[in-house]
């Protein structure tokens, strides 16, 4: 019982002698850190490729071709596929850009859809559907150009942007349309 009765009172000393509010003195500041860059660092660049079946209709781009900036497991990657344009502003044309995934109706009444996946290495953009893709006209599988945009993961959340709207994409990272690298995608 005296073994007991010392051991509680010994606990109950070294868990009430200290506690988490108690502050030693404030140490020397550190060194200075490196500058770094003002705004949001995104990578953004084009790919166009041709989906065959060489290349089991998908296309891959990987990062390290594009960029020497590391791409890390929690960036979030956006694609979106070039449709069209819309006229011309200062001499050059207005592009307009869709959001992946893409639905497109063909004929026959069957669909097929523009997709992908992406890793902290690549991003796999691919053909899938009801209709049998090796089918497909020209106008869906050949001469294809995708944006690809690789995000911080704070991206979206920190900046309130709408992520599957592009020109705000493109207006929170800053970037300039006529910079945006692109790379045809070999066979």
């Amino acid at each position: 019982m005296k073994k007991l009765l010392t051991f509680f009172t010994l606990a109950t000393f070294a868990l009430t002698s200290c506690s988490s509010d108690d502050v030693g003195p404030q140490g020397p500041p550190g060194p200075p850190g490196p500058p770094g860059e003002d705004g949001l660092v995104g990578i953004v660049f084009d790919i166009e490729g041709d989906f065959t079946e060489d290349n089991n209709y998908s296309l891959e781009a990987f990062y390290e071709d594009f960029t020497d900036e590391d791409v890390f497991e929690t960036d979030v990657v956006h694609v979106y596929l070039l449709t069209g344009n819309d006229g011309e502003a200062e001499g050059e044309p207005v592009d307009i850009w869709s959001p992946l995934p893409q639905t497109r109706y063909v004929d026959g009444g069957g669909s097929m859809q523009y997709n992908y996946d992406y890793t902290y290495f690549s991003t796999y953009i691919y053909l899938d559907g009801d209709v049998d893709v090796s089918t497909l006209n020209a106008t869906y599988t050949d001469n294809q150009v995708f944006r690809i945009a690789i995000l911080p993961a704070t991206f979206a959340s920190d900046n309130n942007i709408d992520v599957a709207n592009y020109d705000a994409v493109m207006s929170a990272l800053k970037v300039n349309e006529r910079e945006v690298p692109t790379v045809k995608i070999k066979q």
